[in-house]
C-alpha cells in the first residue's frame, strides 16, 4: 500500500510551526476533505467526531475493543487520526511504514515533534492535504495505514502482508 506510493507533484506545502500547525497554502477543497471523512466512517469500529485536542479537525476514533495497537498508533485516546480543517491529516505511522511517505514527499513529520520530543512520538506524520482526486486515493492509503497502526495489525515487513 504504503511502498509502492508515486512521488507527490510540487513542492511541498508550508505547515505553520505554531499550534496547530495547519497547512499554510495549497488546502483541499471541501468535496475532498468530506470524501476522506465519509470513507473514514465506513472503516469498521470507527467513529467520526469533534477531536478532544484544541484543534479545527474531526477525530476518527477507534472503538475501544478494536484499538489493539501500540500507544504510539493514537494521538490521544483512542483518536488515531485527524482530518483538520485544511484537509491535511494529523496521523501516526509505524517508522517503517512513515517512510516511504516522507519520501516520496505526501508528509512530513509533525513540527512539534522537536518541541514535545517523549510526548509526541517522531512517528507523528502531517500528511498534506490532498488537491485532487488522484491525491485523494494516496492520502486514504496514508489514513488506512494509520487505521491498521491502531488495530495492531503488523507483522513483520518481510513478510507476506506485512507492510501497508
Amino acid at each position: 500500500m504504503l511502498r509502492e506510493l508515486p512521488p507527490r507533484p510540487g513542492r511541498p506545502p508550508r505547515i505553520d510551526v505554531r499550534y496547530p500547525c495547519l497547512q499554510q497554502e495549497d488546502v483541499s477543497p471541501p468535496n475532498l476533505r468530506e470524501e476522506l471523512l465519509r470513507r473514514a466512517a465506513g472503516l469498521t469500529g470507527v467513529e467520526i467526531r469533534p477531536t478532544e485536542l484544541s484543534v479545527p479537525a474531526m477525530a476518527l476514533v477507534l472503538d475501544e475493543s478494536l484499538a489493539e495497537g501500540q500507544p504510539e498508533a493514537f494521538i490521544r485516546g483512542r483518536e488515531f487520526a485527524l482530518i483538520r480543517t485544511d484537509g491535511s491529516v494529523h496521523v501516526p505511522l509505524m517508522p517503517e511504514w512513515g517512510e516511504p511517505v516522507l519520501q516520496k514527499g505526501w508528509a512530513c513529520i509533525h513540527p512539534l515533534v522537536r518541541y514535545m520530543a517523549g510526548v509526541l512520538p517522531p512517528q507523528n506524520l502531517i500528511a498534506y492535504a490532498p488537491r485532487d482526486e488522484r491525491e485523494l486515493e494516496t492520502v486514504w492509503n496514508i489514513v488506512q495505514a494509520g487505521y491498521c497502526y491502531a488495530r495492531g495489525w503488523i507483522v513483520e515487513p518481510d513478510q507476506e502482508g506485512g507492510h501497508p
